[in-house]
């Protein structure tokens, strides 16, 4: 990163910025168990893993882990993904414990979205319509004027350079990839970064054992977003918070 130039700051959603209380998964595991009729549906797809997939990726798991066929899995897909959409519209309207804006995120997206040079995208494993449902839900998506979504492609790697070239083109201005910062809570946030050759700040707000972000070695491990200071270091080294 060069103290001084515009920075790219490409957050994740789930985890990162927000909690659904499990509204995605669920909304997701019922639209997948209504369109094929399935029983059983949630011991027989338990070993399917979600945090820092693509919706994608994990639709293909379901329908692998539930032996749907590949056939019939694309003659659904269509419907299949509006009642994703409908359901997870409607559970997100629902009250629920684990429901909430993670602590430090506003105050945090209050600072940075007026600061010269300071760009804020999207880099999530969500398909668009999905990220703007779930944003939209806690007023997050005027942050957020554009971004890479799983629509864009199925692989993290991609999205990265996706949401890259979206926002240059938004913005229109270029980004090195030395300028480009990802913020997420997976070690999969950290490999897309790595992929790219963007900066990867982790943050252990999500559901992946911390040991594992430290593993694979971002260049900033963070607990969360509610030291405003310490975070604007991090993101912007050089910088001082407002």
């Amino acid at each position: 990163m060069n103290p001084g130039r515009p920075q790219l700051l490409l957050f994740d959603i789930d985890g990162t910025l927000i909690e659904t209380g499990g509204a995605g998964k669920r909304a997701l595991e019922r639209a997948f168990a209504d369109a094929f009729e399935i029983g059983d549906f949630e011991q027989r797809t338990a070993a399917v893993e979600y945090a820092g997939r693509t919706d994608p990726g994990i639709l293909a798991a379901l329908a692998q882990a539930l032996g749907v066929p590949r056939d019939r899995f694309e003659a659904e897909r269509e419907t299949l993904l509006a009642n994703y959409f409908d359901g997870l519209r409607t559970l997100l309207r629902e009250d629920h414990p684990s429901k909430r804006t993670l602590p430090g995120v506003v105050p945090l997206l209050e600072a940075l979205a007026p600061r010269p040079g300071a760009h804020l995208g999207l880099l999530t494993g969500n398909m668009e319509q999905s990220a703007r449902i779930k944003l939209d839900a806690f007023d997050l998506n005027r942050f957020f004027p554009e971004g890479g979504f799983s629509s864009d492609h199925a692989d993290r790697r991609e999205i990265a350079r996706a949401a890259r070239q979206k926002l240059e083109q938004h913005l229109g201005q270029r980004f090195a990839p030395a300028d480009v910062v990802v913020i997420g809570d997976t070690e999969h946030d950290v490999d897309c970064a790595r992929a790219n050759s963007f900066r990867a700040v982790a943050v252990s707000t999500g559901w992946v054992p911390r040991e594992r972000l430290e593993a694979a070695q971002p260049d900033v491990l963070l607990d969360g977003f509610e030291d405003l200071p310490a975070v604007m270091t991090a993101l912007l080294p050089g910088s001082t918070a407002p």
